[in-house]
């Protein structure tokens, strides 16, 4: 077993412990990130792919949404690479909980929140003038309001702050479990875990900081400390095109606001919110979820079900524990605690994507000052990777590499200015996939330097396999070049191939109608004869 000293070890790769790790990296902390899966492979990655300030939450709970903008305002500018504008389409139709006028009220005093995160206050549009801008509206409609947020890819953003954080002198490594704590009496003293290797390592720290999500209480008992949540399960619907020209709301049958959400060449619906009380690591998409999200657009954009769902994604959020609230209206609001019980150890508890950030700041300023390291934190103003300066314009990038501009401009949402880097290997111009525009030489460096082990981490670091074919014209060829970097056998690479498909399996088969079911078989009759 080897082991290793450090300031403080951040157990948990989601988006809050990157963002610390980042935060006391850049502030001079000797970090350790510990990751069991894959960066952004848990709660992160399974939102709504967006930066936003929560309207709802002004009902109950204004100082979120309050501080949602604010943080939402300092991401947009560090991560201008990555982000692009969403505008919502609120309609209202006849038995809404909130006719025209309640809802326009609600905009009005978002608003004053807008500017915070660099975006632009609501329009109030007729009937007319909405079904003019989105013809599949619901012709009940009685009008509609705007609103503005803004998207990004949670998987990228979660891993420039790893990468940040590598920048800065930290060590991160993701497929690395934690599988007890290093303890005299009930003195943290740090951490044993398992790397991607299997290898056993033993990692000592004077802090050691939980951020895990949905597992704390998972940590919490390793350090006998109890740790309660209220967990609550949400999934979306993945639909393989932009089904729209805006965001659509709608209300589900029991009144919950859902979301349909086009990002891209892709477009999400959802997301359910059901308390859940089984394990993270074990999450499955019930049909009863799909129709419940089908239903609540049924009564808004009616022929969403005439369009072809690729997967369903489900998640855990770690909200905060509190009785007798409908899950729904469950605070988003964040918990920062230095346990007395088990000295040495700091739990970031609760929180949402958009806040992430802050989040990480604070509890970054109590692991300092326990380690007397003195300064401000400089996440909020310090661009992340691929942000340092504006990109070339993708036309431009495309004809120097001879490559696509759809091409050119989706490297540059992932890598930004520094997407030239990726071509420093000669013969990797090539698509991985023709409908999902990945070139070789990205996948080449993702696997070289952003610690992509396994074909899903690929998925998360360049959406390998995201495109309408879900993996069917890709996953060899990727298997391939991946292997041909991390020194894979024709076993391996055939092996990594099969674990990847059964991983996408378990996304689509919720989500098949029969036609999607004809179009298994006949893949799989293509593979069995090849």
């Amino acid at each position: 077993m080897t082991s290793s000293a450090h300031d403080v070890v951040v157990i948990g790769g989601g988006v809050t412990g990157a963002g610390v790790a980042r935060d006391l990296a850049r502030r001079g902390a000797s970090v350790l990130l510990l990751e069991k899966d894959d960066y952004g492979g848990g709660t992160s990655g399974a939102s709504s792919w967006m930066i936003h300030g929560g309207p709802r939450y002004l009902e109950f709970d204004w100082r979120t949404t309050r501080l949602s903008c604010e943080d939402a305002g300092k991401i947009v500018r560090i991560a201008r690479h990555m982000v692009h504008r969403v505008v919502f389409l609120l309609p209202v139709l006849a038995g809404d909980r909130h006719n025209l006028e309640q809802l326009e009220t609600a905009m009005e005093v978002y608003d004053r929140f807008q500017p915070l995160k660099l975006s632009n206050p609501h329009l109030r549009l007729t009937a007319d003038e909405a079904r003019r801008l989105e013809p599949g509206l619901s012709d009940q409609l009685l009008g509609a309001l705007t609103m503005e947020e803004w998207g990004l890819d949670p998987h990228r953003l979660v891993w420039a702050n790893v990468q940040d954080a590598i920048e800065n002198g930290a060590r991160a490594s993701n497929h690395s479990r934690v599988v007890d704590l290093v303890r005299d009496g009930r003195q943290v003293l740090g951490v044993r875990y398992r790397g991607p290797d299997g290898t056993l390592h033993e990692a000592r720290a004077r802090v050691t900081v939980n951020a895990t999500g949905p597992w704390s209480g998972e940590l919490g008992r390793l350090a006998g400390v109890p740790i309660e949540l209220r967990p609550a399960k949400g999934i979306h619907i993945v639909y393989d095109r932009r089904l729209s020209n805006f965001a659509i709301s709608a209300d589900a049958v029991d009144g919950r606001g859902l979301l349909m959400v086009p990002h891209g060449n892709f477009t999400l619906a959802g997301t359910t919110d059901d308390d859940f009380y089984g394990d993270p690591d074990d999450l499955e998409v019930l049909p009863d979820e799909v129709d419940y999200i089908l239903q609540a657009f049924d009564r808004v954009f009616p022929s969403l079900r005439n369009h072809r769902a690729i997967r369903a994604t489900a998640g855990v959020r770690p909200t905060i524990f509190r009785w007798r609230s409908y899950e729904d209206d469950l605070s988003r609001r964040y918990e920062i605690v230095d346990h007395s019980d088990a000295p040495g150890l700091v739990s970031a508890l609760g929180g949402k994507l958009s806040m992430y950030r802050l989040m990480a700041e604070e509890t970054a300023d109590l692991v300092c000052r326990k380690l007397g390291i003195e300064g401000p934190s400089t996440t909020g103003t310090a661009p992340l990777p691929g942000s340092e300066v504006a990109a070339e314009p993708p036309a431009e990038l495309a004809a120097r590499y001879g490559i696509s501009a759809l091409a050119a401009a989706r490297l540059q949402t992932r890598q930004g200015c520094r997407a030239p880097r990726v071509f420093d290997r000669e013969g990797g111009r090539g698509l991985v996939c023709r409908c999902e525009p990945i070139t070789v030489a990205e996948l080449r460096h993702v696997a070289r330097q952003e610690q992509v082990r396994t074909l899903g981490d690929a998925f998360r670091r360049v959406g390998l396999a995201a495109g309408p074919c879900s993996g069917a014209l890709c996953v060899e060829r990727a298997a391939q070049v991946v292997g041909d970097e991390l020194g894979w056998s024709l076993g391996q690479c055939r092996q990594s191939a099969a674990e990847f498909r059964a991983e996408l399996w378990l996304g689509r088969a919720p989500v098949l109608d029969r036609w999607g079911w004809a179009e298994q078989e006949l893949i799989a009759g293509g593979r069995g004869r090849t």
